[in-house]
């Protein structure tokens, strides 16, 4: 991790520098990314939330260690170096069992950072910033909770990492995100307004978190907390999103800066390249982006679909159908979305396909799904896509295809499309590479 580092040290130094973590467990969006640092020669930083990937496979039904060896393949079939490739874990801790008690909420958030280090994950973003069921409604949620309870994870996380190291010697010691005010992963359903963590919270937190630290016994771990998460403004939401405004963070900014932290910008999805970059240049030197890759990946399969109606409008027998697969499943086990999308039937089964939340990233992997998927990549590959459909429906990839930077091949399209978003993420923290 010594290359993160030195590029969050740069950026608190002045230089505008940082860089992009993608949270996703889509296999298209991961080597989407990779292709993406091959041709740029960019740290590929890769990291799992504990929603996504657990000790019980979390709803991508892999544990850390499957993660771990799924995105080690997938580097090596890009001919990526080792050390060009980062895990990472983002909000570990017990979100998924919030429902339980502390003690038993902390026990199975222990077990999901030990099997994140022994995986071999290097960043651990440990968030502790929600209730347990035991904590007391009526009772503002402190700092000071988070704090003890973020030290109680990272000292498990140091453990875990000696006896990782003990096998594998040339392993660096894992980086930390720490943060009491903590952006709601995939979107808060319930918010309508993105505040701002005042600089005096961020700053006492910092505080808080290094005396818990000290605390719990690992005190000189908290040499390698890299980065706090706090509140940007910045969010997305059913069909609107939050606009990064440096106006409303610049006492935020500049106190953190003052700090030994950068700021870690959780859901910076969908902000323009212009607020991605003025987000880099104010200090929050890393920007993780999930949903909008999956998004991305979507609405690339929904293009596609509507090139292959035209290319078989005479076979539709052979047609894939994605979108209409695709939202039967999502109809027929309706919990990864109910919540966020309230309102008539035309307004759900508008945002099933189509809103910034992108709950539909949760029924990717379903069975169905994926060969609704792989019907359409086979339906439009070997050259089958007409030049002029291309243009009409990927109008930028069309161009691409004209000028040699990408096949006329269904996959390479969709890989392309993903990596146009990706672009603004390297551009924004100076890592500009080839467009393709």
């Amino acid at each position: 991790m010594r290359v993160l580092q030195e590029l969050i040290q740069r950026n608190k130094l002045g230089c505008h520098c940082g860089f992009y973590s993608c949270c996703s467990a889509n296999e298209d969006v991961l080597r989407a990314v990779l292709l993406k640092a091959r041709q740029t020669g960019s740290p590929a930083l890769i990291e799992s939330t504990s929603n996504q990937v657990n000790q019980y496979g979390g709803y991508s039904g892999k544990t850390p260690q499957q993660f771990a060896e799924m995105v080690r393949a997938l580097a090596h079939e890009q001919e990526l170096p080792a050390d060009a490739v980062y895990l990472g874990g983002d909000h570990i801790g017990y979100l998924p069992w919030v429902h339980l008690s502390e003690d038993e909420a902390m026990a199975q958030a222990a077990e999901l950072v030990r099997a994140c280090v022994q995986a071999g994950y290097a960043k651990l973003h440990i968030d502790t910033s929600m209730r347990c069921a035991s904590d007391a409604e009526d009772q503002p949620f402190s700092t000071e909770t988070s704090a003890r309870r973020a030290a109680t994870l990272a000292s498990v996380a140091e453990q875990a990492f000696a006896e990782y190291r003990a096998r594998n010697p040339q392993a660096e010691e894992p980086i930390y995100v720490i943060g009491s005010e903590v952006p709601v992963p995939g979107g808060d359903f319930k918010a309508t307004v993105t505040g701002v963590t005042a600089a005096e919270d961020a700053l006492r937190a910092i505080e808080l978190y290094q005396q818990a630290f000290a605390a719990a016994g690992v005190g000189p771990a908290f040499l390698r907390v890299v980065a706090l998460v706090v509140e940007t403004g910045v969010d997305f939401h059913r069909f609107t999103i939050d606009e990064y405004d440096r106006t409303k963070t610049a006492a935020l900014t500049a106190a953190v800066r003052g700090s030994e932290l950068c700021i870690e910008g959780h859901s910076s999805d969908y902000q323009t390249a212009a607020n991605l970059r003025r987000m880099c240049e104010d200090g929050i030197a890393i920007l993780k982006v999930g949903p909008a890759l999956t998004h991305r990946l979507r609405e690339s399969l929904f293009a596609l679909e509507l090139i292959e109606r035209e290319v078989y409008r005479e076979q539709p027998g052979l047609l894939s159908n994605f979108r209409q697969v695709l939202d039967q499943v999502m109809l027929a086990n309706p919990a990864a979305w109910q919540d966020y999308y309230p309102g008539s039937e035309q307004e759900q089964s508008l945002a099933r396909a189509f809103s910034y939340y992108d709950r539909s990233r949760y029924y990717l992997t379903d069975p169905a799904v994926l060969a609704a998927r792989q019907r359409l990549i086979d339906n439009l590959s070997g050259n089958r896509i007409p030049h002029c459909l291309l243009s009409q429906f990927l109008p930028i990839q069309s161009l691409k295809v004209r000028s040699g930077l990408i096949r006329n091949e269904a996959a390479d399209i969709v890989f392309s499309c993903i990596g146009d978003q990706i672009d603004d993420y390297l551009e924004a923290t100076l890592y500009n590479g080839a467009r393709a």
